[in-house]
């Protein structure tokens, strides 16, 4: 459940942006903590929110045939909310870095003590042809804001991942607005590669996930790790990467 505050939000003024969330039994997992995958769809609805704020919508990108496409994200968890509580989603852009555009967030308690921070870079996309575009913006500059408590960008993942532990094909009811399946999805990809006993007997301390090529609907996914508390995960297909992901594992 939502409830968006538009605490202050002028486009080149302050771009702090923030809602509000109740985790409800929909959101979470066995442990009565969210998924991720649902929290960070709760990150990406708030980006997307601030994004019609600044204009740079989908509405907005869509008669230039343009979308957002996010191509790495890293998250730090400190504690993951739990069933019936209430929190606070906020972002914030950072620099543009030609055409490269970050994105923070953090997300808090109803005391306002930090849960989870995470960093983001996004590129933005022709629909039609899904080739980079280098100035999509033209002259327009987005306000970039920081926050003691943001992270670093995210970087490459390294590592290999030789064991194909799982094969899965992309469905329907996974592709979103843009054509093809949504990126909060793999991580639910990557969970499932374990039991529910690994589960309750890990916390995930930290994620960072590299997006290399979309995942269409009826694609054969091959799932790759390494065996390590240190994830690494390879999701293949026909043989090129689709995602590579580095999660990190702490036995309870």
């Amino acid at each position: 459940m939502k409830f968006i505050t538009f605490s202050l939000y002028l486009f080149y003024n302050i771009p702090m942006f923030e809602e509000k969330f109740v985790v409800t039994s929909n959101d979470i997992d066995k442990k009565l903590e969210i998924r991720l995958s649902n929290l960070t769809r709760f990150m990406q609805q708030v980006a997307t929110d601030h994004a019609d704020k600044l204009k740079i919508g989908h509405k907005d990108l869509e008669k230039d045939h343009l979308m957002w496409v996010i191509i790495r994200t890293e998250l730090d968890i400190y504690r993951l909310p739990k069933l019936d509580e209430e929190i606070t989603i906020s972002t914030h852009p950072g620099e543009t870095k030609m055409f490269l555009y970050p994105r923070y967030f953090q997300v808090y308690d109803k005391h306002h003590k930090l849960l989870v921070s995470a960093s983001s870079t996004w590129v933005m996309v022709n629909y039609d042809t899904r080739k980079l575009v280098y100035h999509p913006l033209k002259d327009k500059i987005l306000p970039a804001e920081s926050s003691e408590d943001d992270i670093p960008l995210p970087e490459k993942v390294i590592g290999d991942a030789n064991t194909l532990v799982e094969t899965r094909v992309a469905k329907y009811s996974e592709v979103d607005m843009n054509g093809h399946i949504n990126n909060t999805r793999y991580l639910d990809y990557v969970l499932d590669l374990h039991h529910s006993e690994f589960h309750e007997e890990h916390s995930i301390k930290s994620v960072l996930i590299n997006y290399d090529k979309e995942i269409m609907e009826g694609d054969s996914i091959e799932l790759y790790s390494n065996n390590e508390l240190t994830e690494i995960v390879h999701g293949k297909v026909s043989g090129t990467n689709s995602f590579l992901c580095k999660i990190v594992y702490e036995k309870i």
